[in-house]
């Protein structure tokens, strides 16, 4: 027989989940954290103006743009393109965990690099993370800056038996 049959109990992973979860509350252990989508959306330089027919700049400065350049150049903020990149970013609160020892168990993966960092979320995230490509915290913890930090796996379901929950890694990028 064995003497730890039925210590997991029904109870012991409500206490697990409900522990967690309060841990997650925007309020408790977590950090404001932006994801970063990469470019998602082009507009029209506010620099020059756009041809349409060309579906470029025309490499005229536009009155009141942020850059005056010479007739017969190219466009210094846009290089000739006519539409800049805007990035799409969102918050969200995450419970990050800064040292590679202390990460939830993640498999066979090699993470003894102090560039990592793990993060844990409610499982309503997995969307969202599975579409970001960096992620930067929104504060300055004291070593470590205002990094951002690249996706390095995909989002693993972490918990006592529950989907309640994921964790990702991120490696500091740049």
């Amino acid at each position: 027989m064995n003497p730890f049959s039925g210590i997991i109990s029904t109870n012991l992973k409500t206490l697990y989940s409900n522990a967690i979860s309060a841990m997650l509350y925007d309020d408790a252990c977590t950090i404001k954290s932006t994801l970063h989508y990469g470019i998602t959306k082009y507009e029209d330089c506010l620099n020059c103006v756009y041809d349409p027919i060309g579906q470029k700049s025309s490499n005229k400065y536009q009155g009141g743009g942020p850059v005056p350049f010479p007739f017969g150049s190219i466009c210094p903020v846009c290089d000739g393109r006519g539409k800049r990149g805007v990035e799409t970013t969102e918050t969200i609160y995450v419970m990050v965990i800064w040292n590679y020892k202390e990460f939830f168990n993640i498999g066979t993966v090699n993470t003894n690099s102090n560039d990592m960092i793990q993060i844990i979320t409610f499982d309503e995230n997995t969307p969202k993370i599975k579409k970001t490509n960096e992620i930067t915290m929104d504060v300055d913890k004291a070593g470590y800056g205002r990094h951002r930090f690249a996706k390095a796996g995909e989002p693993q379901p972490c918990g006592f038996s529950n989907t309640d929950f994921v964790s990702c890694l991120f490696k500091r990028s740049g």
